[in-house]
């Protein structure tokens, strides 16, 4: 199953070039998300492998609410209960120590508790030990390394498990995510297109739809993720998680109603989506509801204090001038990333942007995490983080390379944009500014915080908001 394609290059000069390929689109997320998208909402990034029993960034919903939600954390408390017993009796039983590892892994994203990251380490380390060479376990090292942040660890372990079974469906979706987040879009691209050979399901078209996200094309994103939601069962997490990001997808086109009703029908299979609660709070705050927007990021926090949905309680904090609520959504921002720094994760990219939202008192900071993010890895993120990060601490002219790498594929991502367009307008690139703002204007609610010098900056240049 080939899929034809455009892909849309930037010339130097800002234009965009268009290319024909035989490979899926290319894009970036939390978050989002990013996701960056929600990708970044969750504290674990796109490297959530989508419908092969690792911590999912899934689809659409219709059939079980709140109770099959509870039966599934139960479950898989019960299922930890079980495997710790059971290696406990028979420590050489290393199919056990894999499931109990796998579970582990499952557990953190349920519960968005990093704690059980080294929990899940040890157990897979044992589990290699038993059963050298495993792709099963290799791709769950590798499920593991992504939901830690720790790509190219886990680019390196998902190439193993494929080299021992190269028709391994888990450990190819695994490197596809990691070829992304180390920004290897070309490398994700093709792989995608055989994942789509192997198995043209959820798992492929979720990741079709965000390497065509990152490449611009919001229809062609939008239509891979309906697809996507529609591959997975009914009432299950994938559809939920699906159904999620098609909301970010309607959101960054601006469609706020519909967007909220997507974001709904993941909450009514799953009413402990976090990308959804971020999702129908942004809608809120949009709608000027600021009230109630905190009030729903407020109990999404006291139950899972994701980085991510921290940041937005910091922003709508700021949009309805709630210095009391800012400070303290900040000092638990940084309260949440040292837990997940402390348990293995790297979150560099995600600090560099939360503390450059925060202004230029928080501008060197930003700028030392972007540096050691961009480091890592050269992705349309750790360039953004560059640019943003530079540009708030007051150094506009050395932001204008990042920015350019940044917008290089045309991310369909009004953030990324947004930032861009501020640096070339305080070096005095007006057309390119506008151009840049204009594509931030279709998602004008990217940072409600920001809306007002979003506006503002449209009525200097003259571009239409």
């Amino acid at each position: 199953m080939r899929v034809t394609v455009m892909k849309q290059r930037r010339t130097s000069n800002g234009a965009n070039a268009v290319t024909r390929s035989h490979a899926p689109h290319q894009s970036v997320g939390s978050r989002s998300r990013l996701r960056a998208r929600a990708a970044l909402a969750a504290g674990v990034g796109i490297s959530v492998v989508l419908g092969v029993g690792l911590p999912a960034r899934a689809a659409t919903p219709t059939a079980p609410r709140a109770t099959a939600v509870v039966r599934v954390a139960q479950t898989t408390e019960a299922k930890i209960s079980s495997l710790e017993k059971t290696v406990a009796a028979t420590p050489q039983n290393g199919a056990a120590w894999r499931d109990l590892g796998g579970t582990y892994v499952r557990r953190a994203y349920e519960t968005a508790d990093p704690s059980y990251y080294p929990l899940a380490d040890r157990s897979l380390a044992r589990a290699a030990s038993l059963l050298p060479d495993s792709p099963d376990v290799l791709a769950l090292q590798a499920g593991l390394d992504l939901a830690r942040h720790q790509f190219a660890a886990a680019r390196a372990l998902a190439d193993r498990a494929l080299a021992a079974r190269p028709d391994g469906f888990a450990a190819r979706v695994a490197l596809i995510d990691a070829q992304i987040e180390l920004g290897r879009y070309d490398a994700a691209a093709t792989e995608v297109d055989r994942l789509l050979d192997l198995r043209p399901g959820v798992a492929a078209l979720s990741r079709l739809s965000y390497l065509r996200q990152l490449n611009g094309d919001l229809l062609g994103a939008e239509a891979a993720m309906r697809q996507a939601a529609i591959a997975a069962p009914a009432g299950s997490l994938d559809r939920s998680v699906a159904q999620a990001y098609l909301g970010d997808l309607l959101l960054e086109k601006g469609n706020l109603d519909a967007a909220g009703r997507a974001y709904e029908a993941a909450l009514a299979v799953t009413p402990t989506s976090s990308v959804a609660a971020m999702g129908q709070a942004r809608v809120l705050a949009a709608k000027g509801r600021l009230t109630d927007a905190a009030a729903m990021l407020d109990r999404l926090t006291q139950r899972v204090p994701l980085p991510g949905a921290l940041g937005l309680r910091s922003d709508v904090a700021r949009a309805a001038k709630d210095p009391k609520a800012n400070v303290a959504a900040d000092q638990l921002v940084d309260a949440s990333i040292a837990l997940f720094r402390s348990n293995g994760a790297v979150v560099d990219a995600e600090l560099a942007i939360l503390l450059a939202d925060r202004g230029p008192s928080s501008g060197a900071a930003a700028v030392a995490a972007a540096r050691r993010a961009y480091a890592e890895r050269r992705t349309i993120f750790t360039a953004d983080a560059m640019a943003w990060a530079l540009f708030v601490n007051g150094d506009a002219a050395a932001a204008e390379r990042y920015a350019r790498e940044a917008i290089a594929t045309n991310p369909a991502v009004a953030s990324v944009h947004w930032h861009a367009a501020r640096v070339f307008a305080a070096i005095g690139k007006k057309a390119e500014a506008k151009t840049e703002l204009q594509l931030a204007l279709r998602n004008p609610w990217f940072s409600v915080s920001q809306h007002a010098d979003l506006v503002a900056m449209a009525d200097t240049l003259g571009v239409r908001s």
